[in-house]
């Protein structure tokens, strides 16, 4: 159903063959809570599968309450309820408790007006490729690749089929048009929310947004724009603004960025197409301004698939310092987390980096930082016919609580709980 992960597939597989919680409003707590995790972990929680090693969309049969179809983007906990996004099924879940044995069902339903119907709209009760979910000062908001839009409840749902109170990025509700404008966006990814802004990944544009405050009527403009140097202009990686798109990124230009998050002082970027991670260590208040830190290259003009020896061609094997398609990112202000799409894994460092390069101190979904395979527990190479407690196929959302990190393995249509 969606187009972008073909393409996703069709470099990853050509690069091969060439050789919380932060602002995010969760109930996560803060200081020195960390993810004590260890590489190729086990998961203690599936949720959309009836165990382990099912990984078929909505578990081979229609949507019901215990079932996800390719989810995308980051789940959140507020007041004790998951909002989880089922992309492919127009819709979010909501668990009246974050779920503490496999094949849990929600409770109520965002986007649908039942368990069972999977219809895409653009009403105000209705979704059509929700992503990524983030909640500030009560508000609830939600991420809508296809609608090209965001969605704001004013308070966070408790009840089935609540209309949303706020539309960005379309002037009103029942529009799905994409922009290149000031109050516009195409195939936004990701959200984030952090010090009462609203930051959104405006990944088809090659920009990231930013509202100095959360927006309370449809159709805002934002604020400042990064990646670009001004609200009209969308091209990839075009530093001289020339409306064509350079040979090599640089320090300010961004390619399909995927997710943001922020405490509120950094932010950090995921720069996707680029193979790169972007970290300001301050929060830009002023258009196309440079980044500070890169992770997954040496500089900031490199730009190729796990490239460890930076020689702008893909190597055979990932490292722990090198990135294919990083598509989601979380943090708790001390790790930072990063789901490594193309290289079926996610990556943490135990405290954000502050030099380019730096190495990731743990990986879940590979026994190593070498092996790159989809669902390959025995790591011979070959993906196995079924995903276990530890693989992962396509990992997108992660989003961390406290001592427990989510993860959207989103080819296996199920969300896993590391703890």
């Amino acid at each position: 159903m969606k187009k972008k992960l073909n393409l996703l597939f069709w470099v990853v597989i050509t690069a091969n063959m060439l050789f919380a919680c932060g602002g995010g409003g969760s109930t996560a707590p803060a200081g020195p809570t960390i993810v004590n995790l260890s590489t190729f972990q086990n998961a203690s929680v599936v949720i959309g599968q009836s165990n382990f090693n099912g990984g078929t969309a909505n578990q081979g049969g229609a949507a019901g309450a215990n079932t996800f179809s390719t989810p995308y983007g980051k789940p959140v906990v507020y007041n004790g309820i998951l909002y989880a996004p089922d992309y492919s099924n127009n819709r979010v879940l909501g668990f009246n408790t974050v779920p503490t044995s496999n094949n849990a069902s929600a409770d109520f339903v965002l986007g649908q007006p039942d368990f069972f119907t999977t219809t895409p709209g653009s009403a105000a009760n209705q979704m059509r490729g929700p992503e990524s979910i983030r909640v500030s000062g009560g508000k609830l908001l939600v991420d809508e690749y296809s609608n090209n839009r965001i969605l704001i409840w004013n308070s966070a749902p408790t009840t089935s089929t609540q209309p949303a109170d706020v539309v960005v990025g379309q002037t009103g509700f029942g529009l799905t048009g994409s922009s290149c404008t000031q109050a516009g966006l195409k195939n936004s990814e990701s959200i984030e929310t952090a010090g009462g802004k609203l930051i959104v990944a405006d990944s088809n544009n090659n920009r990231v947004l930013i509202w100095n405050t959360i927006p309370t009527s449809n159709g805002v403009p934002a604020d400042v724009v990064l990646g670009q140097n001004s609200f009209t202009t969308c091209i990839a990686n075009d530093d001289d603004q020339n409306g064509v798109q350079d040979v090599a990124p640089t320090a300010r230009t961004l390619s399909y960025p995927s997710d943001v998050w922020s405490d509120g002082t950094r932010l950090i970027v995921a720069d996707a197409n680029n193979n790169r991670v972007l970290i300001w260590n301050s929060i830009p208040t002023s258009n196309f301004t440079p980044v500070d830190v890169v992770l997954g290259q040496g500089d900031f003009t490199h730009k190729a698939i796990n490239d460890d020896n930076q020689d702008g061609v893909a190597d055979a094997n990932p490292t722990a310092r090198t990135l294919s398609f990083p598509y989601y990112l979380d943090s708790n202000g001390t790790q930072l987390v990063v789901s490594d799409i193309g290289n079926s894994r996610v990556l943490i460092w135990n405290t954000i980096p502050t030099s380019n390069f730096t190495a990731a101190n743990v990986v879940l979904g590979q026994g190593d930082f070498t092996h790159y395979t989809a669902n390959d527990d025995n790591q011979d190479g070959v993906a196995d016919a079924n995903p276990t407690a530890r693989t992962l196929r396509s990992p997108t959302g992660v989003y961390i609580l406290g001592t427990k990190l989510f993860i959207g393995d989103h080819s296996n249509s199920r969300y896993l709980i590391f703890e």
